[in-house]
């Protein structure tokens, strides 16, 4: 089918819900090879690959810079008015840009990768993948751009299928790649992580390419193209913000995960241990809190365009009413995930991983799911009321927080100080978010619907399940088992707590399926 038939039979609206549900299949194929991974190569293996992976992200934070959304937001305005010709150009100065940013980092990354790993994350081991990162780094920065590429096409069929695809592979590549390297150690296996990703990024560029070779043979303009310097002058001024708040992110999550294990042992423990410890927190505990978020973007990408609708219209009723819903769905959300932490933090992990260890540090995150999950919302809000800079702010403020408070409670508490660090930060973000949204707009705060209704939910559900379930058992089964029915009591009590009404459901379900 050619490219101009499929987007003549193709809204924005069902693109990106396709997007939509193969994100929501690509995380459920994530968390299968995640749980394959931990029981392959164990909590020692993937802090080590935590590690690698935060030195990853890094790398393609530098390279790309917010690229992909600027290259959407370009090809978006040309191809409005019917510009073929500038979108193209587009896309090849970017393509330049992002093989000539990812081709340093990579040279970079092979010459100086034993100075990063004997000095800076303090293993010799982790010498050879980084090194083997260059394979993924370079393909993923030009997936980016095709994918941005794509978007603003409002074609969203290629980047759907590549994740996917890549999800699929990586699984297959246990069993092919990873396993036969566990003979030859852990940072052998550890190699053999990076090389599967690298070659599963890489078949979803091919996928990309193919997709774009078959629109390249379509639709042409007479319009005269812009100049180069124009064009890489518009395409830095938007990428520039959009990169600073990714590298923002990812400088927070990476030297969260160098500081861990280096507080660990200035309190005393071992380095095996310590990177163990980071396998169990980063590379299964923060998996499990985060997996529930699938629920939670759909919500937060309808609420950009949604609240800028109502902030134009000077619709206040329509924004509040919006954002209070979104914000009470979320809560909940986070309520019910911190029940079945509190009533099944073994099982869960034992179910999925096959590590019983982790039960502690579940056991205090699950405090922080009611705080964590509004956080995607907000930053949403924030965006729609037109105030990314003050996201942006309170992003640093909270890096600054993290890294402070993590270095004086891991050194001291050992993981478990990881755990309560990140308790503390999200109820920090919760506040200060929600302040700021309030500071542009007024929005009430409802402790009734948000946390009482909820809470007591969640208590009864807590005392019934205790009472008439066996919670401590770990057959896979009955923990199962459980988890149905106490979800099931939960949805009743919530029911009768009156703390959704039924056109505030059919919103929600409504905003899910958008």
């Amino acid at each position: 089918m050619l490219w101009g038939e499929i987007m003549s039979k193709s809204s924005l609206v069902k693109q990106t819900f396709m997007l939509m549900v193969a994100s929501l299949i690509a995380r459920f194929l994530g968390l299968i090879y995640q749980t394959i991974l931990s029981r392959t190569v164990g909590p020692q293996g993937l802090g080590l690959y935590q590690m690698t992976f935060t030195v990853f992200l890094i790398a393609l934070t530098l390279s790309t810079a917010g690229l992909s959304q600027g290259v959407s937001k370009l090809t978006s305005e040309f191809l409005a008015v019917g510009d073929y010709n500038n979108a193209r150009k587009n896309l090849r100065i970017s393509l330049i840009l992002v093989l000539f940013s990812s081709s340093i980092i990579c040279i970079f990354l092979i010459f100086f990768a034993p100075q990063l790993a004997n000095y800076i994350f303090n293993d010799h081991r982790l010498i050879l993948p980084f090194r083997l990162l260059t394979i993924a780094i370079i393909s993923v920065s030009i997936s980016g751009v095709f994918q941005g590429y794509f978007q603003g096409n409002k074609f969203m069929l290629p980047t759907a299928i590549s994740q996917v695809s890549e999800q699929v592979l990586r699984i297959l590549f246990i069993p092919l790649i990873i396993i036969p390297l566990l003979n030859r150690g852990i940072g052998a296996a550890t190699s053999g992580i990076i090389v599967s990703m690298g070659l599963a990024e890489i078949t979803g560029l091919i996928i990309l390419m193919i997709f774009f070779l078959k629109r390249k043979r379509e639709k042409y303009s007479y319009k005269k193209t812009m100049p180069s310097r124009i064009l890489l002058k518009k395409l830095i001024f938007l990428a520039i913000p959009i990169g600073f708040g990714s590298l923002i992110s990812t400088i927070n999550y990476s030297l969260s995960t160098i500081l861990i294990p280096r507080a660990m042992m200035l309190g005393g423990a071992t380095k095996e241990y310590a990177v163990e410890s980071l396998g169990y927190y980063s590379g299964m505990a923060l998996p499990l809190v985060f997996f529930p978020t699938v629920f939670t973007f759909p919500i937060a990408l309808s609420l950009i365009p949604g609240v800028s609708e109502a902030l134009t219209t000077s619709n206040l009723n329509l924004l509040r009413n919006r954002v209070t819903l979104a914000t009470k769905f979320t809560i909940v959300l986070g309520f019910f995930v911190a029940l079945i932490f509190k009533l099944y933090s073994g099982q869960l992990p034992y179910l999925i991983f096959g590590y019983q260890k982790v039960q502690y540090i579940i056991a205090v995150l699950a405090y922080s799911t009611v705080f964590c999950y509004p956080q995607q919302i907000f930053t949403s809000i924030l965006q729609g009321l037109g105030k990314p800079g003050l996201a942006l702010r309170n992003l640093i403020i909270l890096t600054v927080a993290n890294l402070i408070l993590l270095l004086f409670s891991v050194s001291r508490y050992g993981i478990i100080g990881a755990a309560y660090t990140f308790v503390v930060v999200n109820l920090l973000a919760f506040i200060i978010d929600f302040a700021t949204i309030r500071s542009v707009v007024f929005i009430p705060f409802n402790i009734i619907d948000w946390f009482i209704k909820p809470f007591l939910a969640i208590y009864t559900s807590y005392k019934i399940s205790i009472l008439f379930l066996n919670v401590s058992s770990f057959d896979p089964l009955i923990s199962i088992m459980n988890i149905i029915i106490t979800t099931f009591i939960f949805t009743i009590t919530l029911i009768l707590s009156t703390t959704f009404h039924y056109n505030e459901l059919k919103t929600i379900l409504k905003g899910i399926k958008r």
